[in-house]
């Protein structure tokens, strides 16, 4: 494997590290929001990060200093397990310490 490649896997993975920390502290935080204001946290932090996230991965593409298809491939690989990861903790938290947005 040349290090252009497993830079560019190396730039997807990280990426989407930042991505899942950013929204995993955001929501951690906004759980203990009332839901409204919850509902607000998440749902724009998703806007922001998916913005900041595309405007990340143009430059690193636009500028060739990734290799397109290490970089695709690990990004989507990323995604789909830090959602997992995600999903699989928050439900564990629901369940055990009943963390929930508090009612409107």
């Amino acid at each position: 494997m040349s290090w252009d490649i497993l830079g560019s896997v190396l730039w997807g993975v990280g990426l989407c590290a930042a991505n899942f920390l950013v929204a995993h502290i955001i929501a951690r935080w906004a759980m203990r929001r009332p839901f409204r204001s919850f509902l607000r946290w998440v749902l724009g932090g998703m806007v922001a990060r998916l913005i900041a996230i595309s405007a990340c991965a143009f430059v690193l593409l636009a500028a060739g200093r990734v290799e397109p298809a290490g970089f695709a491939l690990s990004f989507a690989l990323s995604v789909v397990l830090f959602l997992t990861v995600e999903v699989i903790d928050f439900h564990r938290r629901y369940e055990t310490f009943r963390l929930r947005p508090l009612a409107a």
